[in-house]
């Protein structure tokens, strides 16, 4: 198959996979030896399937967007493996299982589309904010901080021709976000979108030349942390690789940070504990500090106008939509918003100082 070069509006705008899981569970026996049953998973581009056999093991067969190049899905691949043969017990993230060629992926062909498929191992825990013994507190706060800068150390020396992909959610390229501000029916709350890309323009990209750059998760939203339920305020894996990228290494900080919000009082609460979890790990540089508010401000502004875009041209029960309301991400960008931004810079290097 030849590389795609996609506008990053392209994958998103394609119809995801639509393989039943009848397919699911023909494709898991044929390919991998797996006799399991199939459940459809919710995935924002690609197709998803837990298998689960009969003797208690669980996969996730993994179904890649037709539009997406293969060389990013063997980049996703290619860091798991990676990490994994780090084999820091610290964390905790799926293992390829290769086919029964030995080959770490397949492509499946489908109304003359073509999709590369993989399968990994199915990782226990509770995805955050699921139910209320995984409502982050300051304890797995700081765990989350301490676990992401344990898997950037893993991924700081992989190097894959697939990094570079054009990917909407790649913050770098956030400007591009304003094409599709105009989709925003809450006019205040596409005037908050626009400051943010305004102070992101601003602030933050010029300074990305002096900044640490590395391959990234880019994705640590509560979906992807699994949370050891039976021991408080333990992180126990990261799961979806799918929005990798090289980018800053600060921008991975930023896109957790802006999913951390207790929805009252100071929006900064559960980010600051964040932020010291991963200052103990990995300390952040005063240039990396002195941008890091203007970037989560860019990725809840990004949140807000790619949902927004997104029901206009998707059904309204579209499943992608239904787990992702928009009006936690418009109501903690409103009170970032009132954060001055020479505050929040010396709030940040003040918790960071203390480590």
């Amino acid at each position: 198959m030849k590389n795609k070069k996609n506008n990053p509006f392209d994958i998103i705008l394609s119809e995801t996979p639509n393989f039943s899981e009848e397919e699911a569970i023909h494709l898991a026996k044929k390919h991998y030896d797996i006799e399991a049953s199939a459940e459809n998973l919710v995935s924002e581009r690609d197709q998803n399937f837990l298998l689960r056999t009969t003797d208690g093991r669980k996969f996730v067969l993994k179904i890649a967007n037709s539009e997406e190049d293969p060389i990013v899905t063997d980049f996703q691949i290619c860091a798991l493996i990676h990490i994994n043969k780090i084999n820091d017990n610290r964390i905790s993230v799926p293992e390829i299982k290769f086919s029964r060629g030995n080959r770490k992926s397949i492509v499946l062909t489908k109304e003359k589309k073509s999709f590369v498929t993989r399968v990994v191992t199915y990782l226990d825990g509770e995805p955050l904010f699921t139910s209320k013994k995984s409502i982050p507190n300051i304890g797995i706060a700081e765990g989350m901080g301490r676990y992401l800068a344990i898997l950037g150390k893993s991924l700081s020396d992989f190097n894959h021709s697939g990094s570079g992909q054009n990917l909407l959610w790649d913050m770098k390229r956030a400007l591009s976000i304003r094409e599709i501000t105009g989709h925003i029916d809450s006019s205040s709350a596409r005037i908050m979108v626009e400051r943010a890309l305004t102070d992101f323009e601003r602030y933050a990209l010029p300074k990305f030349d002096s900044i640490r750059w590395q391959v990234i998760h880019n994705d640590m939203n509560p979906d992807n942390v699994l949370i050891d339920i039976s021991e408080k305020r333990k992180v126990c894996g990261m799961i979806d690789f799918g929005d990798m990228v090289y980018s800053p290494l600060i921008i991975d900080l930023a896109v957790a940070a802006a999913y951390l919000d207790t929805d009252e009082g100071n929006p900064m609460l559960l980010m600051n504990h964040f932020i010291a979890g991963y200052n103990q790990e990995t300390p952040i540089l005063q240039e990396e500090l002195e941008i890091l508010f203007d970037l989560i401000k860019t990725r809840i502004a990004t949140t807000v106008a790619v949902l927004e875009w997104r029901k206009s041209f998707r059904d309204k029960d579209d499943p992608y939509l239904e787990l992702n309301s928009n009006d936690r991400s418009i109501n903690l960008l409103a009170r970032c918003m009132e954060i001055p931004r020479d505050h929040a810079i010396q709030n940040f290097k003040k918790i960071c100082a203390k480590e």
